[in-house]
């Protein structure tokens, strides 16, 4: 009994945070899209689903990993992950670092951390899960192998549970470690496994799957149904799940429970009770093998015939599964009881706490088909038929009121209207009725006061006034008068059917065949907001005033625009430039089960008393609730830099707070981006900037790619960020730096010198005028003279680039060797020892590749200063070739010369290259040998060669001795 009251405690707990909502929506009318292998996924066996840090939802199939941003899917195999030993994936584990664990079918695991696939080493068997506990332990649940766990770092995998299939492995909130195995449930404490028996609960059947709530409760799905921990035992979470195989469970963000099953689809239990979806309603198939919410609170179910996702959409739709009379919806009213009515091709109905009510009355034939609602002063109902006049709903039930029989134009009745005297109007395909307080019918027709006779809308103004919309324009009753005033649309607006009105203060705006017309008030312009000036459509129906938005019923959907901006365009001048009209289309991608609205019926749309807007549309009543729509532009929207391609050649992005060096003459750089949501994907726009180019974001839409051609070198950051509709800009940016190299000619250094040679000639010629004209005696002889000093000059330079290396300046081979020549066989006959040190810079290709020729210059040059630095005048240092120098050492042995040598390449290593590059590190490599046991020079010349090439093999950074 105890246990029982535990696990009511434990729902109480789930649901009471929803107790205040509103009822969930049945799982067959969510919004529900699929995609499978038609769609691009490698596989329709979706075995796992997960979403990273980043915001990216990864699938694991049979096939291969897929991640999607929400518009295309990137595939991964064995192609894409080196050393992967099979494509089929089995099972994904994010990490809370932003990481993602892969674990495959041929017991495979890689981990994918900052765009790098790092392959760990496999597992003895297929790997069902894998899990991190928070001692950073990876725990597998292998197929036929049990569990077994691998300690950080550690280079094999221990075995905990041998023999039997494991399903998942989970961490409780006190370290104990739950593992589902075909065996059944076991606890593992201390790496100890127990298997937990039937005395604790539990059947003896297979345990497939894992949850721990967020109230820190166990739940167990198998063979048998779903349990709960209760203390020391468990209990059957719901009866109706007992006799079920659950294969997947999920919490969601409202508390609710998902059961993802083997053969029924899947169940949620909420406030409501137990739900149930399978593919008879939608589902791809019934096989669930996995289920996630990902950020946006979307639900994704893995089937084994593709990828399933439930979401609220925008917008949700009424209509005969919801206990409607008619899919075919003409007309809705807010009533001031706080109900909603619908009229339909086949009756009314009143919804009410989110249940439909029906009413029934006489009726000869077909059932009612409603085209209009009217709420009286008495809050009855009135109803305008197709057929049959005008209806009143009176204790609950359905009664005539006017039709032809009794006065009528037409039983066709597409608008009603009590106006501020308490006289019924009423708008037939025949013309214009007026009900009088005392029965009496006043006609108007369209021979005498009307320009059509076909009445679609009627509504009544501040003064008073009524606003009729016909079938051949608009009049206005004046209620003073008692005359009617047509209005003249201007003949460019070509436009003929008024469906609707909103009256405000100070326009009319009608919602006509040709678009959005504003009348004002004051001095009678009209304006129109059609296609010519961005409206997607040109039919309106009816204009729903939301805040600051216009809500504009169509046949091709529901339009979302702001007024101010709508106002901003109507009144610009027609010289000025013409501002892009920006609006919102919503349709079935957003929840509706059908995008055409109907209209000539009226009202054909309204805003409810809790701030619902509801449409009447070709399949059902679609409601939208606005604070949700803005509510979902404020959930995190990540940014992705997904490639980046130089001249049409992909490059590798590079890591946070690196950059990219790019050659010179580059002439095209493409960038592709993605906002990674998953509800709206299509509506995303997108800002770009280059920092170095421009300082200010250019709007880019909906494009996902931006291209700069021709860019001067130069350092440069790109920035794009991604928003959603009709919101502010998050601060998402993602940004990648880069640098475009010089050519020589393109250099500061190399103008500074065309300049300094310019200015040179300049001066020689002045100078050369100057003697030309004093000295014109002494010309030949002074000529003479230069020309000789000039030679001179030239032997000198010659001689000294012969002996001396350009770059670092120091003496180069050719003097090395003559002073090797030289001092040798002295040294040999006067038995001193002399030492030659052979000196090459390690991986110094990589400082070339990886930073440019030009730092490799400059690296060589401050390992010339270090050797300068550290030796004495008369011991000889020469650049011997590439990054190779060479050092005699008179007066010293072998072993003194490594004592220097040794310092030489800690000084080396120890030096700051920050100023020549970042990240650059440098070592060198040393080779010693000295002349006591040697006859020539060569032979020491190739003994130290020999000790340099053992430094090297050895693992560089290091001095070694022949």
């Amino acid at each position: 009994m105890m246990q029982r009251l535990g696990i009511l405690c434990f729902l109480f707990v789930m649901f009471i945070s929803e107790a205040k909502e509103n009822k969930r929506l049945p799982l067959s009318d969510y919004f529900s899209e699929t995609w499978n292998t038609r769609s691009g996924l490698p596989h329709n066996s979706i075995n796992s689903i997960a979403q990273t840090e980043d915001g990216y939802l990864w699938i694991a199939t049979w096939e291969g990993l897929a991640r999607f941003n929400g518009q295309e899917f990137k595939l991964f195999t064995r192609t894409e992950i080196n050393n992967l030993p099979d494509s089929g994936l089995r099972a994904l584990t994010p990490t809370s670092n932003g990481g993602l664990y892969i674990a495959g079918s041929r017991g495979g695991i890689s981990l994918y951390h900052q765009r790098q696939w790092d392959t760990l080493f496999s597992a003895p068997a297929m790997v069902n899960h894998i899990y991190q506990s928070k001692d950073s332990t990876l725990w597998l649940a292998l197929e036929n192998n049990g569990v077994y766990f691998r300690s950080k770092n550690s280079k094999k995998d221990s075995v905990v549970i041998n023999n039997i299939s494991a399903y998942r492995v989970l961490e409780d909130a006190q370290g104990i470690i739950w593992a589902a195995t075909s065996d059944g449930l076991y606890k593992i404490v201390n790496k100890e496994a127990t298997l937990i028996t039937s005395k604790s609960g539990l059947p003896d059947s297979p345990i497939y799957t894992l949850l721990l709530t967020r109230s820190n409760r166990l739940l167990v799905g198998g063979e048998r149904g779903v349990y709960i921990l209760n203390g020391d035992k468990f209990e059957g979470l719901h009866p109706k799940l007992s006799s079920e195989s659950i294969s997947s469970l999920l919490e969601d963000n409202h508390g609710d429970l998902w059961f993802g099953t083997i053969n029924k689809g899947i169940f949620r239990l909420s406030p409501d009770g137990l739900d149930k979806l399978d593919s008879e309603n939608g589902l791809p198939a019934n096989r669930v093998l996995s289920l996630l919410q990902d950020r946006e609170k979307s639900i994704w179910v893995g089937t084994n015939a593709g990828l399933f996702r439930l979401r609220e959409a925008s917008f949700s739709t009424w209509t005969k599964k919801r206990g409607l009379s008619s899919d075919y919806v003409r007309t809705v009213l807010s009533h001031s009881d706080g109900s909603l009515w619908v009229g339909g091709s086949t009756g009314i109905n009143r919804i009410y706490g989110n249940k439909v009510e029906t009413f029934e009355g006489v009726q000869k034939g077909s059932p009612y088909s409603v085209l209009s609602l009217l709420e009286a002063e008495n809050k009855e109902v009135w109803l305008g038929t197709y057929t049959s006049g005008v209806l009143k709903v009176q204790d609950n039930k359905i009664v005539p009121f006017l039709n032809r029989d009794n006065g009528l134009g037409s039983n066709e009745v597409r608008a009603l209207l009590l106006d501020s005297k308490n006289r019924f109007w009423v708008g037939s395909a025949m013309g214009l009725t007026r009900v009088e307080q005392d029965g009496t019918l006043v006609q108007f027709t369209n021979e005498k006061d009307l320009p059509s006779g076909f009445i679609l809308a009627l509504s009544e103004d501040t003064q008073g006034n009524i606003w009729i919309g016909t079938g051949g324009g608009v009049v206005v009753f004046d209620i003073v008068s008692e005359r009617f005033t047509a209005l003249r649309f201007p003949k460019h607006f070509y436009t003929e059917y008024a469906f609707g009105f909103h009256i405000d203060k100070n326009y009319t705006w009608m919602a006509t065949d040709r678009g959005l017309v504003r009348y004002t008030h004051a001095n009678g312009a009209m304006a129109i907001l059609g296609k010519e000036k961005g409206l997607p459509v040109d039919k309106l129906f009816q204009v729903v005033p939301d805040k600051q938005s216009f809500w504009l019923s169509s046949n091709r959907g529901i339009i979302q625009v702001n007024k101010k901006h709508v106002e901003k365009i109507l009144n610009q001048e027609v010289s000025s430039p013409s501002i892009a009209l920006k609006y919102q289309l919503y349709d079935e991608g957003d929840g509706m089960l059908s995008a055409q609205a109907n209209g000539g019926s009226s009202p054909s749309a309204t805003v409810h008393k809790d701030g619902t807007i509801w449409f009447a549309t070709a399949k059902g009543v679609t409601t939208v609730e606005p604070s949700r729509i803005k509510a979902s532009t404020q959930v995190e929207l990540p940014t992705i830099i997904e490639s980046f391609f130089v001249d049409g050649k992909a490059t590798a992005l590079p890591l946070k707070d690196e950059s990219v060096l790019l050659p010179p003459g580059v002439s095209r750089l493409s960038f592709k981006y993605a906002g990674l949501s998953f509800i709206m994907p299509q509506r995303l726009s997108f800002q770009t900037r280059l920092d170095g180019f421009n300082t200010s974001w250019v709007e880019r839409q909906e494009m996902t790619v931006a291209e700069y051609t021709n860019l001067p070198a130069g350092k440069y950051t790109f920035m794009v960020r991604a928003g959603y509709p009709n919101a502010q800009w998050q601060e998402n940016q993602q940004v990648i730096s880069f640098e475009i190299q010089a050519h020589f000619w393109q250099k500061l250094s190399f103008k500074l010198f065309i300049i300094l040679c310019f200015i040179l000639t300049i001066y020689a010629v002045y100078k050369y005028r100057l003697y030309h004209y004093k000295q014109v005696e002494k010309e030949l002889t002074n000529r003479v003279e230069m020309q000789t000093h000039d030679l001179q000059e030239q032997a000198n330079a010659f001689a000294y680039q012969a002996t001396h290396d350009p770059l670092t300046g120091l003496p180069n081979r050719r003097a090395f060797d003559c002073w090797l020549c030289d001092n040798f066989s002295t040294y040999k006959t006067q038995n001193k020892p002399l030492t030659i040190a052979i000196l090459d810079i390690d991986h110094f290709k990589r400082i070339n590749d990886g930073w440019s020729h030009i730092v490799g210059d400059k690296v060589i040059c401050a390992i010339a200063q270090v050797l300068q630095t550290g030796c004495e005048e008369k011991q000889e240092i020469a650049r011997w070739g590439g990054e190779e120098f060479t050092i005699l050492l008179p007066d010293m042995t072998a072993e003194q010369a490594r004592v220097l040598c040794e310092k030489l390449r800690k000084a080396i290593e120890s030096n700051d290259y920050s100023s020549i590059a970042k990240g650059i590190n440098v070592t060198a490599s040393f080779g010693v040998s000295d002349s006591l046991d040697v006859l020539d020079y060569d032979r020491l010349l190739s003994r130290a060669d020999q000790a340099l090439y053992r430094a090297k093999n050895n693992g560089r950074n290091r001095v070694e001795v022949v």
